[in-house]
Order: structure tokens, then C-alpha cells, then sequence
């Protein structure tokens, strides 16, 4: 009875953190981009299209999904801190300062790579359908469609928490404010706006994705796998070549990928048989 106990606090406390941690970042990105900073992101939206309601309804039921599905693991990642199985540490001097402030770049790297290869290798024909299909309903992004998953891909998105905390010792401070910057990378990554200035991509920042970036992912369905940082793709050649002058027009309000589509008569098959090139 203990157990069960502990087993639906640990539940819930994470149900509530989850969606509140998805629902904070998704109306703040909507916010900025749709009243905030209306006149200004409004000139800097990357596509001519805008998703609709019916799309965002979709996008919210499928994230509540993918928040259940956290919440399992999350509460298997509990169990596993109650029987003393993970690294995580409660007081800061159990490490090296050193640790204590580099962890959290470390994870982030860490989850970099974790992304861009689990989500390439999502869209492989063979699994494709069964993982990420539903993820490119959202042909035109918006901040909900940050944890808009089938039961797969949320797993497999999840499934970094349990693997990196039986791995590397972190102070749960460091973990929490991974999960924060995470979902908040995320939902921007979707705004549909792009929010970087225009020198972003002349220098050293350009190491770091922007919006259109990833937007340009969700357009052509390939290409442009990476989360935090452009490098994998550019190790590994899947970045699209034309990304820069797409964000160039994204910022001067050009709408380059819209124009693009248009101009080539692009069009992605998304039933289930869809043939998705890898």
C-alpha cells in the first residue's frame, strides 16, 4: 500500500510539473510572437501559411499524450532515486565546483547529440509512420506543437532522463534547469517567428539553431535535424544548404521557405503509406 502510495505522489508531482513546464513555455512564445512583439515578429514569420485553430487543438490533445507519457518515466526515474540506483546528488559539496557549474553545459551537449541522432533516425521510411509522422501534421509550427508526439517518440524523447541520470552524477537544480531550458528551446524552435537578429549567422552564434532552422525541418521533412547546435548536421552534411539566405529573408520579412514551396510545386505525402525519404 506504501508503495502505491509513494507511486501516485510521484506521479502526480510530475503530471504537475510536466504540464506546467509545457503549457509556461508554449503560451510565452505565444505571447511574444502573437501580442508582445505582434508588428515585429509579424514581419519576421517564416512562412505565408499560418497553422489554424483545428491544427493547435491537435497539437495540445497529442501533448497531453506525450505529458502522460513523461509522467511515467519521470515517476520511473523517482523509483529509481528511492532505491538509490541514479546519481543524483542533494548537496553541492558532494562534487568539485568545477562539476557543479560545467554539468549543465555537459548535459545539454549530451542531449544534442541524443536528439539529432534519435530524430534522424526517426525518419527513416521503416519507422517513420510508426514515430514521427504525426510530429510533421504540424506542417506550419506553432509554440504547442513543442510536445506534439505519438506514444513512440515521446518515449524515445523521455527515454534520455533515465539513461542520463543512471549515467552522470547532477544535482537535481541542474536537471531542473535543463527541463526548463529545454522545453523553452523547444517551443521557440516552433514559434514560426524568427526572434534572432540578423548577424546571428555571421558568427560564432551561428553554431546555435534558430527558428528557421528547424522550420525548414518541418517544411521539407528532412534536413536540419539538430535541437541546440547546428554542428551535427554540418559534420554530417544534412543541413540544408540554402539555410542561411532562408533566415536572411525570414528576418527581412521575406518568407523565403513559402516562396520556395510556391515556386516548386513541393508537396510531402503524409498518409501512412507515404514513402518519407530518410
Amino acid at each position: 500500500m506504501d508503495f502505491l502510495m509513494d507511486l501516485a505522489q510521484y506521479g502526480a508531482k510530475h503530471f504537475q510539473l510536466t504540464l506546467f513546464r509545457y503549457v509556461l513555455a508554449a503560451s510565452v512564445m505565444s505571447i511574444c510572437a502573437g501580442w508582445l512583439f505582434r508588428t515585429w515578429m509579424h514581419r519576421r514569420r517564416i512562412q505565408k501559411h499560418r497553422a489554424g485553430w483545428k491544427d493547435i487543438r491537435r497539437e495540445v490533445s497529442f501533448s497531453m499524450l506525450t505529458v502522460c507519457v513523461f509522467t511515467v518515466i519521470g515517476t520511473i526515474v523517482s523509483l529509481l532515486e528511492e532505491m538509490g540506483l541514479t546519481k543524483l546528488y542533494w548537496q553541492w559539496s558532494d562534487y568539485p565546483m568545477w562539476w557543479n557549474i560545467a554539468s549543465l553545459p555537459v548535459l545539454i551537449l549530451l542531449h544534442d547529440a541524443y536528439f539529432y541522432w534519435t530524430h534522424r533516425g526517426m525518419h527513416h521510411p521503416k519507422v517513420f509512420k510508426h514515430f514521427h509522422r504525426l510530429h510533421h501534421l504540424s506542417r506550419t509550427p506553432t509554440p504547442w506543437t513543442a510536445y506534439s508526439f505519438s506514444v513512440g517518440e515521446a518515449a524515445l524523447n523521455g527515454l534520455f532522463s533515465p539513461l542520463i541520470v543512471l549515467m552522470i552524477p547532477l544535482h537535481p537544480t541542474i536537471w531542473l534547469s535543463f527541463v526548463f531550458i529545454m522545453i523553452f528551446r523547444n517551443a521557440m524552435l516552433h514559434t514560426g517567428c524568427e526572434f534572432h537578429p540578423r548577424s546571428w549567422v555571421d558568427g560564432p552564434l551561428d553554431n546555435m539553431t534558430t527558428t528557421t532552422h528547424h522550420d525548414l525541418h518541418h517544411q521539407r521533412f528532412q534536413g536540419n535535424y539538430g535541437f541546440y547546435f547546428t554542428w551535427w548536421d554540418r559534420w554530417m552534411g544534412t543541413e540544408f544548404k540554402d539555410y542561411k539566405l532562408a533566415f536572411r529573408r525570414a528576418v527581412d520579412g521575406k518568407q523565403y521557405g513559402a516562396a520556395q514551396e510556391k515556386a516548386s510545386g513541393t508537396h510531402i505525402n503524409l498518409s501512412p503509406s507515404g514513402n518519407i525519404p530518410a
